[in-house]
């Protein structure tokens, strides 16, 4: 009988496993099955839920360099200090600003340079000839940070981990941005070498407070006394959209006329596919309202659309930081801190135009369970169509306005937008980008670009048109793009693997991918996947045939997975590999297999 025996290539010793120790894990069956049959009814789709995923235990929480190696961070040396900035000024910049302006986004952290260098932080020895440096960056009486990274080439099995450290806890593990169950006092970003390699220039998510930690492990034979990166920049946060506070300033909340979102329940899915959305531009940092949208395919690709004034270029792609579910849990209860609602960073532009100042974005960053994929409608709106807008007014808690498609008297809005005049609540800066909807069919027919409307003076908003929108985007709302294996989706059309490495390769919610691979006699083959964790989470499974129990579960937290199968007996046998997401809705990978 032929045996084939799975283990993890990187844990000391083999793991033995017998057939039946697990059920498979992976995309149900049933899910996807109740999407809306509207292929036919293009240009339009409808709003769509992510299904409920198998209960599973929690992951072990990643651990930082300095807590794997047992090394107290006490007295860490302050690799840079500046001072704090002249909020006054910098309050009085946006309010000119404001006044000038039509469009709705908010200012909310101004750039600084900085400049780290080796000797201003901490060496430490790790076993096995590894080093690791430790510095601090502070830019005193900031409510947050996001450093900016460039110049990156870590070595392989180099580490990079970024987190604020508080008098509590100096160093922790961390809660992986986009999982729903977000611990802000575990939040920590990591990169590898891997990912440096094809990452060499990005931006942190934020960080809570004044300080922001970096930890650099070096591994063994890396040039020594030398950091493989540069901070050149930071974002100085002075405004809490929670609390409105800059300093010990009162800025601008969101007027008391705006209506608690979570007060109008049968807006409750539509509600949960828009986000805040921090943006790093030339003039600092910037708040915008944006929602995840619907394929006409229902694969629950993270199409995101937002306004083009808020963001236009590939590099403010890349620094986008999306804050989920941040609203009341009950009808004009008390809103969360913005700090402890789950997070995803990163898009890739897909496509921007000014015309109808549209910006589509593919979110990177792993979604949170629960959210919503709203539905749109690429036909014209009749005037006197009822409408409803969801949105962060001054990048406060999700609110909820009413009003109704008007006709553009005088051409304010222009021949590619559309007007809408307000009867319940207006828009503020931070809600550019959200989206306006029909009430009947709860579809998004444009995009906020701006407008005069506010408390006290609730008139009218222009929105982007979607008809116009429509036309540059239609190919990448058909459904999210897959990689050339597929279809490899089932045991069954599982893609023969060779030694060598496959790079590119695409993972989805509703569409796993399968592997075979003729092991010889004798012999082992090793699997190695390397992705992004932060992305989502991808795990593999070992099966010695279709139709069977996995062997074998490569389930860590780590931006990558390695299995080992070995082939005992005197024959070649075929070993099954299934690569799946535990959680988000797509994400890419390698995988490189050798044969020894």
């Amino acid at each position: 009988m032929d045996t084939l025996i799975g283990h993890r290539q990187r844990r000391a010793g083999r793991l033995v496993l017998a057939v039946g120790l697990g059920v498979m894990i992976g995309a149900s069956a049933g899910w996807g099955a109740n999407l809306p049959a509207n292929s036919s009814q293009a240009p339009q789709t409808f709003g769509l839920a992510l299904p409920e995923r198998p209960a599973k235990a929690p992951k072990q929480v990643r651990q930082t360099p300095s807590e794997r190696a047992g090394i107290s961070l006490a007295g860490v040396a302050e690799a840079v200090r500046l001072q704090p900035i002249d909020v006054d000024a910098v309050l009085k910049e946006d309010a000119a600003n404001e006044r000038s302006g039509r469009v709705k986004i908010l200012r909310y952290g101004v750039a600084r340079s900085v400049q780290v260098a080796p000797v201003n932080g901490n060496w430490y020895d790790v076993a096995g000839g590894a080093r690791m440096w430790v510095g601090d960056v502070v830019s005193s009486d900031a409510l947050g940070l996001r450093l900016h990274f460039k110049d990156v080439h870590l070595p392989a099995g180099a580490e990079l981990a970024v987190y604020g450290p508080t008098d509590s806890a100096p160093a922790r593990g961390v809660a992986k941005s986009g999982f729903s169950r977000f611990d802000p006092d575990r939040y920590v970003e990591f990169y590898n070498g891997a990912q440096a390699a094809q990452r060499t220039d990005f931006w942190t998510g934020t960080l809570i407070g004044e300080r922001a930690r970096i930890e650099y492990l070096a591994p063994a034979g890396a040039a020594p006394d030398e950091l493989p990166f540069a901070v050149d920049s930071l974002q100085h946060l002075y405004l809490d959209p929670v609390a409105k506070v800059a300093k010990d300033i009162m800025a601008k909340a969101a007027g008391s006329c705006n209506n608690d979102v979570t007060c109008f329940p049968d807006w409750a899915e539509v509600a949960r596919s828009v986000s805040l959305l921090g943006i790093v531009f030339s003039g600092g940092t910037g708040l915008c309202t944006g929602q995840l949208l619907n394929s006409q395919a229902g694969d629950f690709t993270p199409y995101y659309l937002t306004a083009h004034h808020c963001l236009s270029t590939a590099s403010e792609a890349a620094s986008t930081e999306y804050f989920w579910f941040y609203q009341t849990a009950t009808c004009n209860g008390t809103p969360p801190s913005l700090n402890s609602v789950p997070r995803s960073e990163g898009a890739t532009l897909l496509s921007t135009n000014a015309a109808s100042d549209y910006t589509l974005l593919m979110v990177e960053g792993a979604l949170p369970d629960n959210v919503f994929f709203s539905g749109w409608n690429a036909i014209k709106v009749n005037d006197g169509t009822d409408a409803t807008a969801i949105h962060h007014p001054s990048g406060d808690f999700k609110r909820i306005s009413f009003g109704f498609k008007d006709a553009d008297a005088g051409g304010f809005c222009g021949s590619d937008h559309v007007r809408i005049s307000w009867t319940d609540g207006p828009t503020e800066p931070g809600s550019s980008g959200s989206g306006i909807f029909r009430d009947d069919t709860q579809q998004l027919f444009g995009q906020l670009h701006g407008g005069p409307s506010s408390c006290g003076n609730e008139t009218f908003d222009c929105y982007g048109a979607f008809s116009t929108t429509y036309p540059r985007i239609k190919n990448f709302l058909k459904a999210g793009s897959d990689d050339n294996s597929e279809q490899n989706d089932s045991c069954a059309k599982a893609r023969g693997l060779a030694k060598g490495k496959l790079s590119g390769r695409v993972v989805k919610l509703l569409d796993t991918d399968w592997y075979k691979i003729s092991v010889p006699a004798h012999k082992t083959v090793t699997l190695h996947l390397d992705f992004s964790n932060a992305n989502g989470d991808i795990d593999l499974a070992f099966f010695s045939a279709c139709g069977t129990d996995p062997l074998f579960v490569s389930d860590g937290t780590d931006d990558g997975e390695d299995l080992s199968v070995t082939n005992d007996s005197s024959r070649a046998a075929t070993a099954y590999i299934q690569i799946y997401l535990a959680n988000d809705t797509r994400n890419s990978y390698n995988i490189t297999t050798s044969i020894h």
